[in-house]
Formats: C-alpha cells, sequence, structure tokens
C-alpha cells in the first residue's frame, strides 16, 4: 500500500493557524503557540474543540515545577533527581546536564480534558462525523485523540459538564480499587476538584462519605454534596466505631501522615487507595493490626478496552451518572475564559475556592493550515532537508547534530504539529503533513525517525520521491516489510542509510582497524543494560515498536557485525525474559569463525555502565567501556582512555555517520543494511533454544 493511502491530506489549506497552550519547563512560562493543525489519521479520532478544563492539580504542580529553580525541581519530584544521580555515575557530569538541559528546554501540551466535534474518525468504529466526544486530549483548537481516552457525550450532557469527565474518571478509577458497598464508610482526604468529584460518585453508589480537609471552604462544598465532616481530628475516629472500608487519598502532601493515618481509620482489611501524591514512608504497625491493604490508582484507566475498569469504561460511566442526574458537576464550575485569554488562567491557581476552570473555544468551520512556512524556506532553493518524526531523539540528538554539522533542516513533520514547530521556530517549516514535503523538489534530504511501524512506508515513499533518504532504526519490523524496502532501495536513484551509529563511534573504528591487523578467530560479549520501560510503553507494543530486540538491540547486531567484519551465518536464543520488559541472551556465528554473545539486560540497576564490549582472542583482549575508553591487553594501538570530566570518548558514532551521509556516501552497504535488520526480525521471534 503506497504511503498516500495512509498519511491522508484531504483537509484543504488556508491561512487560519491552530492554537495550542504550552508550558516552559525551564522557566514556567505559559504560552499560546501557533502551530500546524493535525491532519486525519487512521485509528485517531479528529476533533474540533469547544471546551476543555484545567486540571488545579496536575496542572499546577506543572506549572509551579516550571516556575521553581533547579533545587525546587530537584525537592519536588526526588524520584526523577535520582534518576539524575545515576545518569551522571553512568554517563558522566557533562553529559547528564546537557540532558537535564534539553529536557527543560521542550515545552510541553497542558490540558487533559477536552471536548469537541469529531471532524474525522481515521476509520475508529463506535465514532461517527459530528458526534461530540470528550478525550485526553490537551488544550489546543484541533486534536488529534486516541479512540482509546475518548468517548462519545450523551445528548443530555452538556459541553461544559463533560469536560469533568476524565477527572471524575480519575476518581472512579481510585473508588473501583476501594470496592465500597452501599452502605460502607469511605473516608476521602483532600477534598480539592477531584475529591468533590469522589464524594458525589460515592454518594451516587449509596456510600457513606466522610471528607477531611484542612480548607474550611472545602469541607462546606463536600458537606453539600453529602459529606459528613468530621468535627476536628480527633472527630474522626468517632465517626467510624467499625472503622472504614476504605480511604481514597487525593491529596497533594509530602508528609507520610496521610497514608498512616489512613492505615489507622481502616477496618480489618480495609483498603487505602493512593490517588494524588504524598510521602510514602508507610508504617508496617499501621498496616499491620488490620491486614490494611495499599494501591496506588492509575489515573482514568487503561488503553486496553477489554479491561473492565479501562479509561474507555470509566469515561462512559462518568457520562451515564452525569446524564442520569446521580453526577450533578455544575458546583464545581468556578469560572469561564475565551481560548485566547486562556495563559492568564495559569498566573493563579491557588486562588481560594476555585476547582473547575473552562475554556471556550470559538473555531471557524473553515479548514486550519497544516503548514506554517518558514520565513526562509524560499531561499533554501535546492539540497533541502526534511525531517519527519519530531520526538525526543530527534530533538535532543539528531536535529541539533546536523545544525552542529551545518546542515539545518528546512522542513519539520510530525503528526501532532506542536513537535514539529517547537523543533522549527521561526526559520524552518513546520507541518502535519507527510506528502507536502516528500512532494517538494526542494527537499532533497529526508530524515526518519518516527515510531517504528511507519519506517517501512515512510522510507519507499521517499526513495520513490528520488529523495537521499536516512531513516532511524529499525528499518522494519517484518521479513515481509524488510523485502518490499530493499527492492525499492536497490531500483531507487537515491541514498538509503539507517542509523546505525555505533559502528562510527571513535572507539569502534579503533577497535576494528586493530582486530582487522590481528588474524584470529574473535570471542564477543556485549552486556547492555538497557533499562526497564512503562509496561505500556509503544516500543513493547508488537505492532507499533515491535519489541526491544528488533527495535533497540539491532544497534548491537551491527556492531557486531562491523567489529567481526564478517556476515552473521546463525544466531540462537539463549534466554528470553518473562516480564514483559523484553529482554534476552543471544548467541550470533560468523562466516569467518567469531563467535559473539549478545545479553540485552532491563533488569540492572540504573546506576551500573549502559554498554560494555568486550572482545578476546588467543592471547590478546580488549574492552570497551560505556564508550568512555578502550583498554586493551597485547592488542597493539588500541587502548584509548577516557574523555575530560567523564563525557563520552568522541559520542557513540551520531556525528561520524551523519556527515558521511551529508556527503552523498552511505555508511553501511545495501546488503549489510538488510543482514543486520533480517537477523534482528528474527531474533526478535525467537524464544530460548
Amino acid at each position: 500500500m503506497p504511503y498516500r493511502a495512509v498519511v491522508f491530506r484531504i483537509v484543504p489549506e488556508s491561512f487560519l493557524t491552530l492554537r495550542q497552550i504550552v508550558q516552559h519547563l525551564g522557566s514556567g512560562r505559559t504560552e499560546l503557540l501557533d502551530v500546524p493543525a493535525p491532519g486525519p489519521r487512521r485509528g485517531r479520532l479528529l476533533v474540533r474543540a469547544t471546551r476543555s478544563l484545567v486540571s488545579l492539580g496536575t496542572e499546577r504542580m506543572l506549572v509551579e515545577f516550571g516556575r521553581g529553580n533547579w533545587l525546587s525541581k530537584a525537592r519536588q519530584q526526588p524520584e526523577k533527581f535520582r534518576a539524575v544521580l545515576a545518569k551522571i555515575r553512568s554517563e558522566g557530569f557533562l553529559a547528564t546536564v546537557a540532558a537535564v538541559r534539553s529536557k527543560l528546554a521542550q515545552p510541553i501540551p497542558l490540558g487533559y480534558c477536552h471536548v469537541g466535534q469529531v471532524l474525522d474518525t481515521g476509520d475508529v468504529l463506535g465514532f461517527s462525523v459530528g458526534d461530540r466526544v470528550v478525550s485526553n486530549s490537551p488544550h489546543a483548537e484541533v486534536v488529534s485523540a486516541s479512540p482509546a481516552f475518548a468517548a462519545r457525550i450523551p445528548a443530555s450532557v452538556s459541553d461544559e459538564h463533560a469536560t469533568f469527565t476524565p477527572l471524575a474518571a480519575v476518581a472512579l478509577q481510585g473508588l473501583r480499587l476501594v470496592d465500597a458497598r452501599p452502605g460502607d464508610s469511605v473516608v476521602v482526604m483532600g477534598l480539592g476538584l477531584i475529591g468533590q468529584l469522589a464524594v458525589r460518585l460515592l454518594r451516587a453508589r449509596g456510600v457513606r462519605v466522610l471528607g477531611v480537609d484542612p480548607d474550611e471552604a472545602k469541607r462546606a462544598d463536600a458537606a453539600k454534596a453529602g459529606a459528613i465532616i468530621p468535627d476536628g481530628a480527633t472527630g474522626l475516629p468517632a465517626l467510624l466505631p467499625g472503622g472504614a472500608a476504605g480511604v481514597l487519598i487525593t491529596a497533594s502532601t509530602s508528609s507520610d501522615e496521610p497514608v498512616n493515618q489512613a492505615a489507622r481509620l481502616c477496618r480489618r482489611r480495609g483498603r487505602v487507595v493512593l490517588v494524588g501524591v504524598t510521602g510514602l514512608a508507610l508504617n508496617r504497625a499501621d498496616f499491620y493490626e488490620n491486614e490494611v491493604t495499599f494501591q496506588v490508582s492509575r489515573s482514568y484507566g487503561s488503553a486496553d478496552a477489554a479491561d473492565p475498569s479501562s479509561a474507555r469504561a470509566n469515561f462512559d460511566e462518568v457520562l451515564a451518572l452525569m446524564a442520569s442526574g446521580a453526577l450533578d458537576v455544575g458546583p464545581l464550575l468556578t469560572s469561564r475564559h475565551p481560548f485566547p485569554e486562556a495563559p492568564q488562567i495559569y498566573d493563579d491557581l491557588r486562588r481560594p475556592g476555585a476547582y473547575g476552570h473552562l475554556i471556550e473555544y470559538a473555531v471557524p468551520n473553515e479548514s486550519l493550515t497544516r503548514t506554517l512556512p518558514g520565513m526562509d524556506w524560499d531561499s533554501r532553493t535546492t539540497g533541502g532537508i526534511g525531517v519527519i518524526g519530531c520526538g525526543n531523539f530527534a530533538s535532543r540528538v539528531l536535529v541539533p547534530e546536523l545544525r552542529r554539522q551545518g546542515a539545518s533542516p528546512s522542513a519539520f513533520v510530525s503528526a501532532n504539529g506542536l513537535s514539529a514547530k517547537l523543533l522549527a521556530g521561526t526559520a524552518a517549516t513546520a507541518t502535519t503533513d507527510v506528502i507536502a514535503v516528500l512532494d517538494d523538489p526542494k527537499v532533497k534530504t529526508v530524515f526518519i525517525a518516527t515510531r517504528h511501524d511507519e519506517h517501512g512506508e515512510l522510507v519507499r515513499a521517499a526513495l520513490r520521491a528520488g529523495k537521499n533518504v536516512w531513516v532511524e532504526k529499525p528499518l522494519a519490523l517484518t521479513e515481509a516489510d524488510l523485502d518490499a524496502t530493499m527492492a525499492v532501495a536497490r531500483s531507487s536513484s537515491g541514498l538509503l542509510a539507517v542509523g546505525f551509529n555505533r559502528r562510527h563511534a571513535f572507539l569502534a573504528t579503533r577497535l576494528r582497524a586493530s582486530l582487522a591487523a590481528y588474524p584470529g578467530r574473535c570471542h564477543f560479549t556485549l552486556e547492555i543494560n538497557a533499562g526497564r520501560l512503562p509496561v505500556d510503553h509503544w516500543s513493547l507494543d508488537p505492532k507499533q515498536g515491535g519489541g526491544r530486540i528488533v527495535g533497540e538491540a539491532c544497534h548491537f547486531v551491527d556492531l557486531l557485525r562491523f567489529l567481526a567484519g564478517s556476515a552473521i551465518i546463525s544466531a540462537r536464543a539463549l534466554s528470553r525474559d518473562v516480564d514483559g520488559q523484553d529482554g534476552g541472551a543471544f548467541e550470533l556465528s560468523f562466516a569467518n569463525g567469531d563467535v559473539a554473545w549478545l545479553r540485552y539486560h532491563t533488569d540492572l540497576p540504573s546506576h551500573l555502565p549502559k554498554e560494555r564490549i568486550e572482545v578476546a582472542g588467543e592471547g590478546w583482549s580488549a574492552v570497551i567501556d560505556n564508550w568512555k575508553s578502550l583498554r586493551s591487553v597485547h592488542l597493539p594501538v588500541a587502548s584509548a582512555w577516557p574523555a575530560w570530566f567523564g563525557g563520552p570518548a568522541r559520542g557513540k558514532g551520531h556525528a561520524e555517520a551523519l556527515a558521511a551521509f551529508l556527503a552523498h556516501s552511505s555508511p553501511v552497504s545495501l546488503d549489510e543494511i538488510e543482514e543486520v535488520s533480517r537477523w534482528s526480525i528474527r531474533m526478535q521471534a525467537m524464544v530460548r533454544s
């Protein structure tokens, strides 16, 4: 199927630009930014906004985090600070500082309570053009919404009230874990917006609710909704003679006391569920006495539609309660603001008595433009560079290195538009329209850094358009996809390169030169500390990411192919992890007799080195230690000591690989690209032999 059938361009261009609210994590500044409008995409809902709601909890936390200094940021997110320290130990101080600064320099979209009208269904079943839907999308005039986190709004529910759905679903997910029955008593600690919604949801289920909060006005509002308010701290136990069935904590505090107090309030085998943010130093005695359980609720639910407590199921239940009149969110609506004035809301998110700040949109019926031309686009008449996919790797590694080499891209493409605009700035073009870039004769070279399942189609489309193509690994997720791509590559006038950068690293090329001068059989051992991913990370999705062997470990299959200087003739899995993280150990054999063992770990501590490459032959050995040094014994001219201050010795090869490609030289032959890609695909499918 040609790529045009996958990436649509059916929305006509106009001069109306899309606006979106973003938060600068480094400074705390909130901005209304012009960005390219998203276009229709298969599997996504294209939605024009009518209303959205500011979440005082999550969004206030992000704003206050951004406005704090570095010390304040570390105090607010100690787990992230610990991760930074581990990265310093593993990768060096300067590399870590650069990574942190890059992260903080990247603005993020705000909001996750969005209501609007469907413009295009993306072939998603259960939705029609014109439907009113609520989703977890950000504050923007047009969004591309995930159907897993979207629901149709009943006719009797207003857009204003429907904006509360994602927040009410957060409360509902916590209440599912509490599992209280009609007549049970449940304590809600923290009576902010989610706490107020929890009170109303519990009362709708016939549960007796006790509300706790230091704010007198919030206690009064909860009482109006049917909560019992204790008379001081000593009055709470007196209202629970048999103990509470559960305690839902929606408060935000660094103290450990709420969790431990909650345990003391519970009856035998009661449940404490955390929805907010508190200290987590649990007192064993408090939980031991009544065998109390503790759980942390997962936001508004999972993306799995088969899960009875999925986000979609929670959204639908909340909307049904609103439609029946059992859940009234009207009293929680504090203020209304036209979208152009929305950034002003973030100037005072701690205003007393505030719950829900509503943003009202007036998006015209005319199509919004999908392309924002850069100021110097017309001056780039030849040799223009386009980047398709503007995620973390593109923004933190690929594009900065291209700019350092004087090859600043002239066009950026992303599905949501925001990430393309952030990279493009005002000089380059930002667009959500892939075809606009592939069809433009001024674009001679394309870099592809999208999610893995799109690589094959994009590469073939770009090569057919006569472009030189650099694609980040992997080239393909299946052998059929690989066959199709290689057929196009061999008949195309354009160059094809895959981002196998490690073979170009200074230490790798130095080691390869020494090995080439020392004939004889080599034994390689690669120990890779890849770390754990969130269980719902797209890389672990077989369809979207393909898995971590084909999607990540392929780097080291290619490195071994380069160091051995010989074709891979066999591979087998020695072990495969069963913890859902897709690690494993493999043995590879080469035509020249070399043997390699690749161990891809996902369960090691983060402070340990990420990559260690060992090679040994008769009477000699060499080790590359996390790309900081190359140490050898009886292998002439190989050793290279660490660079200054713990940084990697001349990097992991990104600069050298890109330089070769930009000089119109394919860094790796097509035959070798195909060989490494095919074995990586096969290794992904292997189980323990």
